[in-house]
């Protein structure tokens, strides 16, 4: 009993509960949408997401990871003030530049005519940029102070927010339906925005505290980094974008739905990275490399061996699985799911080997790892798309392309730290089975 309160009040489980209560509401939002809109709109939906996806993790490779690790390895008050206003400094300078481009770009294409029908959606891109910012940085603040607990809340109040919204919205109000979706999400931001600052979790009152140095220290470090989140961005979107471009929006929307559901152990795997990162990072500061090494395989394989009845399930009931989140409509997504199964189980340890190339002060490496895998997946969904012109095709390149990030990113990591498969999965096991013990055990007696 002892070891399930211990658990219950850990920092990891708290994550894990409110990423978790987080992607059930974004899972429900997605199976409200998939109802309400057909193929096409919601297609079109999914094509909006990704491309502002691209710059939001423009924004958080910028400044994140640069931003967490500076600030755990501050030794004064002094200085992590410095480190947050110059984060805040940071992150508003890449809003201002990409809203201007958004204008020039709109600019341009209302000049020159192309593609008339997309144009009011860089408005929506600007609105949304500039509402999100004080959200997204509150989450990142909040992590780096180990405030989970509240950092959870944040995306549960957003999510929560978006969902109460678009129902009120695609009920009872006449309007296109596209443009309801994007207000819902837009408003959404905005409270959840307005919630963080009257709570004191925006850390906007450092602003002032920015330096040179700090700016200049974030830069070099966040510009791998942002370069990595980018090319990881672009390495889901480049699904989306390539079979939008070979089977239309329909596809979109049918291969959107299986990876809605590897969404959630994407959620997972980053919950469980960032609310590690501070400690991985601190045990580097220390130089202890033995210890980092140990503890980089121990949750690896904890995480890998905690997800993988989670993928034999979502492989054994992937049928039912589309049905209850999207309908009928969405039956022939099954069989994605099922290969998108097979390469789940792999991503912990792509995901947890490139946040090590981070912690460890190598993000051009995993800069490196990322561009490689994107290479791998735009050519193979080409010839895929090309030869065969089949979204199964493009779910297995998906299997080879993780493959790739998982076989190369333990050989970086081999270089510096000495890691190895047979260590992750031995001491994963031996972290599972010790936490089972520690929950099933019986209170020692007096």
């Amino acid at each position: 009993m002892k070891g399930l309160i211990s658990l219950l009040k850990s920092k990891s489980f708290i994550s894990l509960l409110g990423n978790g209560i987080s992607a059930l509401l974004g899972l429900l939002s997605f199976a409200i949408l998939a109802r309400y809109t057909n193929k096409e709109e919601f297609g079109i939906w999914i094509l909006f997401l990704t491309a502002y996806g691209i710059f939001d993790t423009l924004r958080t490779g910028m400044v994140l990871n640069a931003f967490i690790k500076n600030f755990t390895q501050a030794h004064t008050l002094e200085e992590k003030q410095e480190v947050i206003g110059s984060s805040w400094n940071l992150s508003l300078y890449v809003n201002i530049i990409y809203a201007l481009f958004m204008v020039v770009l709109l600019g341009i294409f209302y000049l020159l005519n192309i593609l008339p029908f997309y144009q009011f959606y860089f408005v929506w891109f600007i609105l949304l940029a500039l509402f999100s910012l004080p959200f997204n940085f509150a989450t990142w603040y909040l992590n780096a102070q180990m405030k989970i607990l509240e950092m959870s809340l944040t995306r549960i109040y957003n999510q929560l927010i978006f969902v109460v919204l678009v129902v009120v919205f695609l009920t009872f109000l006449q309007h296109s339906r596209i443009t309801l979706i994007l207000l819902a999400y837009t408003i959404a931001q905005l409270i959840t925005t307005l919630i963080c600052y009257f709570k004191g979790w925006t850390g906007l009152e450092y602003y002032l505290f920015k330096t040179k140095d700090g700016l200049k220290k974030l830069f070099h470090f966040g510009k791998f980094s942002m370069g990595t989140l980018v090319g990881s961005n672009l390495l889901k979107g480049s699904d989306t974008f390539l079979i939008g471009k070979f089977l239309g929006t329909g596809g979109v929307a049918t291969y959107n739905v299986p990876s809605r559901v590897v969404d959630v152990f994407d959620l997972v795997i980053r919950s469980f990275a960032i609310t590690n990162m501070p400690t991985l990072s601190a045990i580097y500061a220390s130089g202890n490399n033995k210890l980092l090494k140990k503890e980089f395989e121990r949750k690896t394989g904890f995480l890998f061996i905690l997800l993988l009845p989670a993928s034999l399930i979502s492989f054994l009931y992937a049928e039912e699985i589309v049905l209850i989140l999207a309908g009928e409509q969405y039956r022939d997504a099954a069989i994605l799911l099922k290969l998108f199964s097979i390469y789940t189980a792999l991503t912990p340890i792509d995901k947890l080997s490139g946040v090590m190339l981070d912690i460890i002060n190598k993000p051009d490496l995993n800069f490196v790892k990322v561009i490689l895998m994107l290479s791998v997946n735009v050519i193979g969904d080409i010839f895929c798309l090309y030869t065969f012109g089949t979204l199964e095709s493009v779910a297995i390149v998906s299997t080879f392309t993780f493959a790739t990030g998982v076989f190369y990113g333990i050989y970086l990591l081999n270089k510096h730290i000495n890691v190895s498969f047979i260590n992750i999965f031995k001491l994963g096991i031996q972290e599972f089975v010790f936490k089972y013990q520690t929950l099933t055990q019986k209170d020692s007696q007096k």
